[in-house]
C-alpha cells in the first residue's frame, strides 16, 4: 500500500510544526530579525529583543541564529525562564560547561565573570538567549541588566537576546525596568504572513520537502490564510491536514473542501478567535442598527397616531 509521502512524491513531511531552521522562510519581518541578530553579533551590542505572537516563528529564527554561531561563539539557551537570579546564573553556567555548588550570589557572579573572561581570551563570543522571556521574573530581568555591564576595555563579555510574546514588550516598559529598557536599542517584531507570503511559504516548504506533484488551488490558499490569520504554525497544521484529506480522496490537488475538513479537526477557539477590537466594532455597529430601527419605529408610530 502506497504511503502518504510516497503518494505526493515527498521525501519528508513539509509541514512539521517543529522549529526546523532548514525550513526558514524569509518573509520581510523574519529577514529583518535575522539581519538584526547578525548586526548584534558584528557590533557587539549587549541586548537584543525579538517579539512575536505565538506561532510566528520566533524559535525557528533563534535556531537558525544558533547554527550561525558555530565555531566562534558559545551560548546558553534558556527555555524555562521562570528562574530566580541565582537559579538563572547556575543554568547559564551549566550550559557553558561549568558546574557549581556555590550558594552565595556574590561567589556565583565572580565565577560567572571569570568564565566569561576565559571564553573571551580563547576568542569566543558568549551569548545568553532566553526563549519565552515574557515569563522572566522582574528581579531576573534586572539581574540580566547587571550582567550586561560586564565588559573589557574593548567589548562586552556577554550578549543577551530576549525572545518573547508581546507581553514582554509591555513588561519592559514597567517603571522598575526603565534602566534595562534604555539598554535595549535593537528590537525586531515578527508579524503574520499576508496572503501572498502564505502562498510562497507553503510552496517553499513543499519544494524543500521534495516538491512532489502537489497543487494547492488559489481558493485553498485563500482559505488557509483566512483561517490561519497568517500564523506559520497554523498554516502548517492546516496545510498538513488538508493534504491528508486530499490523500484520502486519492487526489494530488488540495481544494477548499480539503481545507474545510482540516479546519474541523482544530479547536474552534483557535480558528475562530477574533480580536477584541473586531468584536467591539461589531457590537457598536449592531447598536447603531438597533438604534436606527427604534427611531424609525418611533417616527412611524407618531405618524400613525
Amino acid at each position: 500500500m502506497i504511503d502518504y509521502l510516497e503518494f505526493f512524491g515527498l521525501k519528508e513531511d513539509p509541514f512539521r510544526i517543529t522549529p526546523d531552521p532548514s525550513y526558514f522562510f524569509p518573509s520581510i519581518s523574519h529577514r529583518n530579525a535575522e539581519r538584526l541578530l547578525k548586526y548584534v553579533v558584528d557590533s557587539g551590542e549587549g541586548f537584543c529583543v525579538i517579539i512575536g505572537e505565538p506561532g510566528t516563528g520566533k524559535t525557528t529564527v533563534i535556531r537558525k541564529f544558533l547554527n550561525s554561531l558555530e565555531g566562534f561563539a558559545e551560548y546558553s539557551l534558556i527555555l524555562s525562564p521562570q528562574l530566580k537570579p541565582e537559579e538563572f546564573l547556575r543554568a547559564v553556567l551549566h550550559d557553558l560547561g561549568v558546574e557549581t555548588k556555590e550558594e552565595n550570589k556574590e561567589e556565583l557572579l565572580k565565577l560567572f565573570k571569570k568564565t566569561l573572561e576565559d571564553k573571551v581570551k580563547n576568542g569566543k563570543k558568549v551569548f545568553i538567549i532566553v526563549d519565552e522571556a515574557q515569563l522572566l521574573p522582574i528581579e531576573t530581568l534586572e539581574e540580566l541588566r547587571l550582567l550586561s555591564n560586564l565588559e573589557t576595555d574593548k567589548e562586552k563579555l556577554v550578549q543577551i537576546v530576549l525572545v518573547g510574546q508581546p507581553e514582554l514588550d509591555e513588561k519592559l516598559k514597567r517603571q522598575q525596568l526603565r534602566q534595562l529598557l534604555q539598554r535595549i536599542t535593537s528590537k525586531a517584531y515578527l508579524t503574520p504572513l499576508d496572503l501572498n507570503d502564505t502562498k510562497k511559504y507553503i510552496n517553499h516548504r513543499l519544494m524543500l520537502a521534495g516538491g512532489g506533484n502537489i497543487n494547492f488551488t488559489d481558493k485553498a490558499f485563500k482559505k488557509i490564510h483566512k483561517y490561519s490569520k497568517g500564523i506559520p504554525r497554523l498554516i502548517n497544521i492546516l496545510s498538513s491536514r488538508a493534504l491528508m484529506s486530499a490523500f484520502i480522496e486519492n487526489s494530488t490537488t488540495v481544494k477548499p473542501s480539503n481545507v474545510e475538513v482540516a479546519v474541523e479537526t482544530i479547536d474552534p477557539e483557535i480558528i475562530n478567535a477574533k480580536s477584541e477590537k473586531k468584536i467591539l466594532l461589531k457590537i457598536f455597529l449592531l447598536s447603531l442598527i438597533t438604534l436606527n430601527i427604534v427611531l424609525v419605529l418611533f417616527i412611524i408610530f407618531k405618524l400613525i397616531k
